[in-house]
């Protein structure tokens, strides 16, 4: 999920009220949030974050993203959307806030990020990640099925 803003005005909402509610663009993270539908409540970073949190950081070209925390180094993070497999670094610096819940679209009720429905969805997120990953290959030997003819014969002959 990303937000250009001119400004700061999502990072004075969090520092004025401790936290804010921001609509999202993108579909990095779905299904858990879609584009332009689901509105999520963010809370002002307090301390570090732990793992499967979802951080909102702002890179410095001024965008931006809502994406969630697959590790914790020393003074950064290793990032990635839920619908996307390249991962990125983070400082600790980069980090304004964290999703403390969200609404999926406008009718639907708060879901909680302590929630059972939220828990289970993370119990999800291994599986998914892998028919990502598998549906992303197939994209790419149908693009270019020569390359699946190079890796067959390059098992074959034992390489």
């Amino acid at each position: 999920m990303r937000w250009k803003m001119s400004g700061k005005g999502i990072e004075q909402e969090l520092e004025l009220y401790g936290h804010g509610f921001f609509q999202t663009v993108g579909d990095s993270m779905e299904p858990l949030l879609h584009n332009r539908c689901s509105t999520v409540v963010i809370e002002k970073k307090k301390g570090l974050l732990e793992k499967y949190d979802v951080a909102l950081f702002r890179r410095p070209t001024g965008e931006y993203v809502l994406h969630r925390v697959l590790k914790v180094l020393n003074d950064s993070y290793i990032i990635c959307g839920d619908n996307r497999l390249r991962k990125e670094k983070v400082p600790e610096e980069w980090i304004i806030g964290v999703m403390a819940g969200y609404f999926e679209t406008e009718e639907n009720n708060y879901i909680s990020c302590d929630s059972r429905r939220y828990r289970r969805y993370l119990s999800t997120l291994i599986w998914r990640r892998r028919r990502l990953w598998q549906r992303r290959q197939i994209r790419r030997i149908i693009k270019a099925p020569w390359k699946l003819a190079y890796l067959y014969k390059s098992f074959m002959k034992g390489e």
